[in-house]
């Protein structure tokens, strides 16, 4: 009886600790329920690639702005489908810069929200070594996280050229 119990236990356990975050992307893969778009000012959409362990984003020179973005379902035009994930408290991100010094701006948007740039965005600059970037969904003011749309974007500004890789997208509670 007592291991009865104690497996059970565990298999309570684990149910909670499986709560505690929602995969979008594992490595090249996006879990079920999500798509992904890529786009440039001058409608470019060949610059995202997919490779082993994850994904490379090869911003093209002379361009205004760059996006790739993780949706709900495929992206679509408004109006637009919307996903509850206000349980969780982080936007959690492993990245890294093809050099090193590369600018990126990470958001998320609601399903409301306009294909206009102003959606909260946070800067941040790249090493060339794989790290986890932590954001509190609280940064994201505009987002209303119990109706998102835009999970993840990675946002690029400028005509200069620049390499990121991404290689896992999750919502955390810790």
């Amino acid at each position: 009886m007592k291991r009865r119990l104690f497996i059970g236990v565990l298999a309570t356990v684990g149910i909670v600790l499986a709560q505690d975050a929602k995969e979008v992307l594992v490595g090249n893969k996006l879990t079920e329920g999500f798509d992904m778009g890529v786009n440039t000012d001058k409608n470019q959409t060949d610059w995202l690639k997919d490779e082993e362990s994850g994904f490379r984003l090869s911003y093209p020179a002379r361009q205004k702005w760059g996006a790739v973005f993780i949706t709900v379902g495929p992206p679509v035009d408004p109006p637009r489908p919307g996903l509850d994930l206000s349980r969780y408290k982080y936007l959690v991100l492993e990245m890294r810069g093809g050099v090193g010094g590369e600018k990126v701006y990470v958001g998320i948007k609601s399903n409301a929200q306009p294909d206009n740039g102003s959606e909260v965005k946070v800067e941040e600059t790249l090493g060339s070594e794989w790290q986890t970037y932590r954001y509190p969904l609280a940064r994201f003011v505009r987002a209303d996280s119990a109706r998102l749309y835009v999970v993840a974007e990675l946002v690029f500004s400028g005509g200069e050229a620049a390499t990121v890789y991404v290689r896992s997208v999750r919502y955390s509670v810790k």
